[in-house]
């Protein structure tokens, strides 16, 4: 909420400021131009300057274009970037093989899933199924028994699991537990009071000693854990997983998919983005046009002073052009300042810390933006720079 209302106050400012923040780039350029070196850029930028309102106004369009497709291209490209850190964090294990019960041949299911091309390694983590008592309430939970030692070479990650001893619960949010609050846990073999840790990306856990006392040596369901080669476990990876153990009753949940989905949202979500600024910057280069045609025709007698005192019609055309670009070159860069700075706080604010979410700069995007920005304005400008160029200097002196 911070980060959007800090948003909303920036781009406001900025907008409002823009006659200022226009006058003063521009005066900048000129300056560094010379009356010299560059005679047209010199003189479009006093004509811009000269009329700051207006200028602002057209910069304003391509401003908040820009500003924008590059906050959400940047806040989109840091979450894709992230996203491995994310899945890590909200699910560390590659892969798990559920529906194993104690009568599976769990020797030969180890021999079937290692041979899968892709598979570094795999455990056995133990599933028990507990009543839970809550300050008087009562109800079913199904636990995981996890042996620090036994994960480590599986899990990404045991971010989460620090706390985790022979007095303690981890659970997750979905379970509606309390922090610090003390659950009584009943199994077969007995009760036992723990007190409940929230940390995300493992469900309910306890440790083999807690699960010896509630369940003692009554055979109890497993699950497969199952660490790929490679940072991350691949699409075909898991595919091949489920045909080795196809007509087992059993089913592998893993992050692959997930990972899948999670990259054709992001390329669906970046072809929204491109098509909704492509149309944008379509319906701002018409009003570019417009406005600078309405320039035009306010400035003819100065376009024939220009024409009386020997610039030929390629110097008119050029000024009009320069000054199209270079409204469009200030608009752009702040929007894409400003949208870049946005979309990188928007990331890390959407995302825990913990995650350890990383800004993405997508530069290829941005650089195609800015030039798109400018070929922008230099074609809005195209038109009227014609006009211009074409009005005789008699014509042109005799307007009022």
């Amino acid at each position: 909420f911070i980060t959007a209302c800090g948003s909303g106050i920036v781009v406001l400012g900025t907008v409002l400021s823009l006659p200022l923040l226009v006058t003063a780039i521009i005066g900048f350029i000129g300056r560094v131009s010379g009356d010299t070196r560059l005679p047209v850029l010199r003189l479009a930028t006093r004509n811009l300057a000269r009329n700051s309102g207006r200028s602002a106004a057209t910069a304003a369009t391509l401003f908040v274009c820009v500003l924008v497709g590059s906050a959400l291209f940047v806040g989109l490209s840091s979450l894709n970037a992230s996203f491995d850190a994310i899945l890590y964090h909200s699910s560390p294990v590659d892969a798990r093989i559920l529906g194993i019960t104690p009568q599976t041949d769990t020797a030969q299911l180890t021999k079937q899933v290692k041979a899968v091309n892709g598979i570094k390694d795999a455990t056995y983590v133990p599933t028990l199924d507990l009543t839970q008592n809550v300050n008087g309430e009562s109800k079913d939970i199904t636990v995981d028994v996890i042996d620090l030692k036994a994960i480590a070479p599986i899990a990404r990650s045991t971010s989460g699991l620090e706390g985790l001893d022979d007095k303690t619960l981890i659970v997750g949010g979905i379970y509606d537990i309390p922090d610090g609050s003390t659950v009584t846990l009943t199994g077969a073999a007995g009760s036992v009071e723990l007190k409940a840790r929230v940390q995300e990306g493992w469900g309910a856990a306890i440790s083999p000693a807690v699960a010896q006392r509630l369940n003692g040596d009554t055979p109890t369901n497993t699950t497969m854990w199952v660490r790929s080669t490679g940072n991350s476990m691949t699409p075909d990876t898991e595919h091949a997983l489920n045909t080795a153990i196809r007509g087992q009753e059993m089913m592998v949940s893993g992050s692959a998919s997930a990972s899948e989905q999670m990259s054709t949202m992001f390329n669906k979500l970046s072809l929204v983005i491109y098509l909704v600024l492509g149309a944008a910057l379509a319906i701002a280069l018409s009003g570019l046009a417009n406005t600078t045609d309405v320039s035009v025709l306010e400035r003819i007698r100065e376009i024939g002073v220009l024409r009386a005192t020997g610039s030929p019609r390629s110097e008119i055309r050029s000024l009009i052009v320069t000054e199209g670009t270079l409204l469009a070159f200030v608009g752009g860069t702040l929007g894409l300042t400003i949208g870049t700075t946005l979309g990188a706080a928007g990331a890390l604010s959407v995302v825990d810390e913990s995650y350890g979410v990383s800004v993405s700069i997508p530069y290829l995007t941005l650089i195609s933006i800015s030039i798109i920005t400018l070929l922008v304005g230099m074609t809005a400008s195209l038109r009227p720079a014609r006009r211009a160029a074409s009005v005789p200097p008699v014509m042109a002196l005799a307007e009022d």
